[in-house]
C-alpha cells in the first residue's frame, strides 16, 4: 500500500469539518476518532474513551496528516486559520475553543457562521490580520468579506497546525481521527487519517 502525503483532501475532510466529529468511536457520518492500540500492517485497532474498539483498514492511497500542537505566538499575520468559538459577548469578542492553521498550499473557503449544527458556536475561516500573544490569553483578529472578527484565545484552547504526515505516526497511543470511513461486508476502512499531538483535537 502506498501512503500519499498530500493534504488538500485530508484537511478539507478532517480539519474543516471537525465540527462533525464526535467523541464516540461508533461510525457517524463516515467519521471516526479514538486512540490507536495496535498496528498490524495496514490495519489499525482504535479505542474510544468509552472503551469500544474497532479495526480499521487503511485503503490504498490513504492520506495521513499530522495535527501539530502549537501556540498562539506561532501564528503569523496573514496565516489562514479556522477557529471554532463561542458566540460574541456583549463586547463583540468570541472565545476560541479550537484553532486550526491550514496548510500553506490549502486555502479553504472563507466564511463566518454557525459551527456545524450548533447555533450557539461559530466557525470562522479567514486570514489572521492581527495576532496578540503574551503571558495571558491571546487574541486573533480574522478578516473576511470586509468584516473583522475578534477572537480571544484562552490558554486551554486547542491550537494545531496541519502538516504532512507519514505512517510512522500510526503507533499505539496515537490520537487519530478519520474521515471517509467506509463499511463493506461489516468491515471498516478509511482513505484519510489525521494524527494529533493534542488528543482533544478535533474538539467536535
Amino acid at each position: 500500500m502506498t501512503i500519499v502525503r498530500g493534504l488538500a483532501a485530508t484537511f478539507a475532510a478532517a480539519a474543516m469539518t471537525a465540527a462533525a466529529f464526535t467523541p464516540a468511536l461508533a461510525q457517524e457520518a463516515g467519521r471516526l476518532r479514538g486512540e490507536v492500540t495496535k498496528v498490524s500492517g495496514d490495519m489499525l485497532t482504535v479505542k474510544s474513551d468509552d472503551g469500544k474498539t474497532a479495526d480499521v483498514a487503511l485503503e490504498s492511497g490513504t492520506t495521513i496528516s499530522h495535527a501539530v500542537a502549537i501556540k498562539v505566538g506561532d501564528i503569523k499575520p496573514g496565516t489562514f486559520v479556522g477557529v471554532g468559538a463561542s458566540l460574541p459577548d456583549d463586547k463583540g469578542v468570541m472565545k476560541a475553543m479550537q484553532v486550526v492553521v491550514f496548510p500553506a498550499n490549502t486555502r479553504a473557503s472563507e466564511r463566518h457562521g454557525a459551527w456545524g449544527a450548533d447555533s450557539n458556536a461559530t466557525m470562522t475561516n479567514a486570514p489572521a490580520t492581527m495576532v496578540v500573544a503574551g503571558q495571558g490569553p491571546g487574541k486573533l483578529t480574522l478578516t473576511t468579506n470586509g468584516q473583522n472578527y475578534e477572537i480571544a484565545v484562552p490558554p486551554d484552547a486547542v491550537i494545531v497546525r496541519i502538516e504532512d504526515g507519514s505512517k510512522d505516526l500510526l503507533k499505539p497511543g496515537a490520537a487519530v481521527s478519520m474521515s471517509n470511513v467506509a463499511t463493506k461486508d461489516g468491515k471498516l476502512s478509511t482513505k484519510a487519517v489525521t494524527v494529533s499531538d493534542d488528543k482533544r483535537y478535533p474538539t467536535r
